[in-house]
């Protein structure tokens, strides 16, 4: 298990899930769900979304939950047993490069912070896949970080813009994916292209990857062990008192699949 991995689970997803409730009610209705659709959710992890999708597409309709890891789909199913919805939500392995789905199948499809955890050069082929199961008319959501505008309020300036970039560039495979999606969408040929960001603000260092980030980064000889302990009791310093502001940034967009043009 890497660090990553020990460090995205399943109940940090969850707690996450709480912290990002509005935004994710926000993509939720970027899709512009009716009762009945078959939507998808790619990268569901845990099934918090698809739990929440099926709510929305009522007992007639269908959510197609898709992930690569089968712990998070595993999770994902007792939550959907949990909250009653089995019926209306069907869970696959599979990859984000290789859908397991017919084309023009899904009336609308979201996936959220997934192209951050995958190579660059995966991400276009993620959304000829999204744009080919979508229906036309149909919409892609796409919301993700863009670490590299993250900032942490501390005494030492010079050595946070260190950090976030080294989180960025050495932590996530596509560290900076937030600000990429615009080019992503238009280069998949959606259109009616909105664009969205939105700064979600944290208080509490464990709803964040910033000791996480400290630990990685002196492991690998980015800071020093003194700075690493200056600055990890300076921010837990402000968490005690109130004052710790972490601050991330997420974008969301929003396309549309095209109509196919007529030959005629």
């Amino acid at each position: 298990m890497t660090a990553d991995s020990q460090f995205v689970t399943a109940d940090y997803l969850r707690r996450s899930a709480d912290r990002m409730a509005s935004l994710k009610g926000l993509s939720y209705d970027r899709m512009a769900i009716t009762p009945g659709d078959h939507v998808l959710d790619l990268g569901c992890g845990p099934g918090i979304d698809a739990v929440a999708l099926a709510h929305r597409v009522g007992r007639e309709g269908r959510v197609v939950a898709v992930d690569i890891d089968p712990t998070m789909l595993a999770e994902g199913e007792r939550h959907a047993t949990a909250q009653g919805v089995t019926q209306q939500v069907e869970f696959y392995r599979g990859s984000a490069l290789e859908l397991p789905l017919a084309d023009n199948s899904v009336a609308a499809s979201r996936a959220e912070r997934l192209i951050q955890v995958l190579p660059p050069a995966d991400a276009p082929w993620v959304l000829a896949e999204l744009r080919r199961v979508t229906r036309p008319g149909g919409r892609v959501v796409l919301m993700d970080t863009d670490w590299g505008s993250g900032s942490v309020e501390c005494d030492d300036n010079d050595l946070e813009r260190r950090l976030m970039a080294f989180f960025a560039r050495q932590m996530r495979p596509n560290g900076f994916a937030g600000r990429r999606l615009l080019r992503l969408a238009r280069e998949a040929g959606l259109m009616e292209i909105n664009v969205e960001s939105m700064a979600l603000l944290h208080h509490q260092l464990e709803s964040t990857p910033i000791e996480w980030l400290a630990d990685t980064a002196r492991q690998a000889g980015e800071m020093s062990e003194q700075e690493h302990r200056v600055w990890l009791d300076s921010l837990r310093a402000r968490e005690a008192t109130g004052a710790l502001f972490i601050q991330t940034n997420i974008v969301m967009v929003t396309g549309v699949v095209p109509e196919p043009q007529s030959l005629i």
